[in-house]
């Protein structure tokens, strides 16, 4: 592993055992020591950092560049004394020569592998360490420079010594900068080895988390099986670990199946394996894809998909993409129709002539035993292609108009032929299309925008008169509630 070591150093970061700091202030003291390093360099103590050393030299971390962060500030009269005489630059000083000098756990590194930054205002002038947004501001700054050189290097951040600030701002910043290449390091007085802590994760953990909910609110299920997959390690972080393992396999369920490739989805959740607690709600999940599924599709299926049509259809719309929504109510449109001539027993073709409850032409064979002939029905020797307007006109010949109930069912499933001719154009023209323009073709050319809203009760309406029972509950909203409470099942 190639990684970089970032390091606060404070007033207790450099000890000597003969030479006491007592009334001594750090820069006077560190000043002076560093006066006789020949002579004091195998006896210095480096009591935080050193530990930080060791952990890295025994996982055989190469480091490729150690940032020491001390301070330095303009002496008085121009700053203050008292804050002035407890500068760390000295103390940085000594720690960057014993790197040099492999007198530490790590192996030698060479001077240009070393770099001190003192904090700084923008304009280069040294800085009070204590103050907060200062020192926020300089290692923001710094970091992303040092991440710019470094993109995908681990960054090992020792946040123990130095100042409350420049512990905060090393963390903040640190896990900002290096997001899931972000490894904090704390150092504890009676600990030999670091504590390895996973506040990076855990900073990161909430927003990443946050867009995962908020990318399959959209349905942009790809876009969260992505994210999952870049900051995984993150994500999973303190999960539940059966929880951690489903999230992948569902989201690329709902991937597929919100765009209708049932098959894969079935793949996605059949690889899982046990769920544990939520083997019931996977199993359930897997059973309507099974169905979903299914050739030949016979009615049961037929009327299956056609509530996974509603359902896509309010996703989108929901969403704001009314083009894709359009596609939907087209699909719904034409294939309830096709249904409803199937119920009537009218066969239909496939190109090879077989018979085929979705295929491309109505049966001449069938045709032959009606007492009607279709408008468009011109050469008695050939099969006749079918469209939404031959089934329409098909149906107006089968139902029996004597039913009030089966003419209005018609007159309902008409209302959707503006929105279906708008779809038309959008296909042959580069126009858009507005929440506006469907109010206008579903209820009226002075219908307010707000009136598109009731175009999906309307698709839920004719599916239920159709189908003859409630529209299924959204499998979406299940999908998004569950990937919810696998994300809250963290460990305490």
């Amino acid at each position: 592993m190639n990684a970089l070591l970032i390091c606060n150093v404070g007033g207790r970061d450099v000890s000597h055992p003969d030479r006491p700091k007592n009334l001594h202030s750090e820069r006077q003291w560190a000043q002076t020591a560093l006066a006789q390093y020949p002579e004091l360099c195998d006896t210095f103590r480096l009591p935080i950092i050193r530990k930080a050393l060791h952990y890295l030299a025994t996982r055989h971390v190469i480091l490729d560049q150690v940032i020491l962060i001390a301070s330095d500030q303009p002496p008085p009269p121009v700053g203050n004394a008292q804050f002035w005489s407890s500068d760390t630059i000295y103390s940085a000083q000594i720690i960057a020569r014993l790197l040099c000098d492999g007198l530490t756990p790590y192996p030698r590194l060479n001077e240009q592998q070393i770099e001190i930054w003192t904090i700084q205002t923008e304009d280069g002038q040294g800085c009070d360490p204590s103050d907060y947004d200062l020192t926020l501001r300089f290692l923001e700054r710094q970091l992303a420079e040092l991440r710019r050189v470094y993109p995908h290097h681990t960054a090992f951040f020792e946040v123990t010594g130095g100042t409350p600030a420049m512990t905060t701002g090393l963390l903040i910043a640190g896990t900002e900068t290096f997001g899931g290449q972000t490894e904090i390091l704390s150092v504890h007085p009676y600990q030999e080895l670091p504590i390895a802590l996973n506040t990076g994760k855990r900073l990161l953990a909430t927003p990443l988390r946050a867009s995962l909910r908020s990318h399959a609110a959209s349905y942009a299920y790809d876009a969260a099986a992505r994210t999952f997959r870049e900051h995984k390690s993150i994500i999973t972080d303190r999960l539940e670990p059966t929880a951690a393992r489903l999230i992948a396999s569902l989201l690329a369920y709902a991937h597929h199946r919100f765009n209708f490739d049932f098959a894969s989805a079935r793949d996605a959740l059949q690889r899982v394996g046990d769920a544990g607690p939520w083997q019931a709600e996977l199993d359930s999940l897997l059973a309507q894809v099974n169905q979903l599924a299914l050739a030949p599709v016979d009615q049961l299926v037929r009327q299956c998909r056609l509530a996974e049509l509603v359902h896509g259809a309010a996703a989108r719309y929901q969403i704001g993409l009314y083009a894709d929504f359009l596609t939907q109510v087209v699909r719904f449109e034409e294939n309830l129709l096709r249904y409803l001539c199937i119920q009537q027993r009218a066969q239909f073709l496939d190109r090879q002539q077989q018979i085929d409850p979705d295929g491309t032409y109505l049966a001449r064979k069938w045709l032959r035993q009606q007492k009607f002939t279709l408008s468009r029905d011109r050469d008695p020797k050939r099969d006749l292609i079918v469209d939404r307007s031959v089934m329409q006109e098909l149906l107006a010949h089968l139902f029996d108009q004597a039913q009030p109930d089966q003419r209005n069912l018609l007159m309902a499933i008409d209302r959707l032929g503006k929105l279906v001719k708008r779809r038309n154009r959008l296909t042959h023209h580069l126009e858009g299309v507005q929440k506006a323009d469907l109010a206008r073709d579903f209820a009226g050319p002075q219908a307010p925008p707000a009136a598109a809203d009731q175009i999906v009760p309307h698709l839920e309406q004719l599916y239920e008169q159709v189908c003859r029972q409630p529209l299924p509950p959204s499998p979406y909203q299940h999908i998004n509630q569950l990937l919810d409470r696998l994300l809250q099942a963290t460990q305490t």
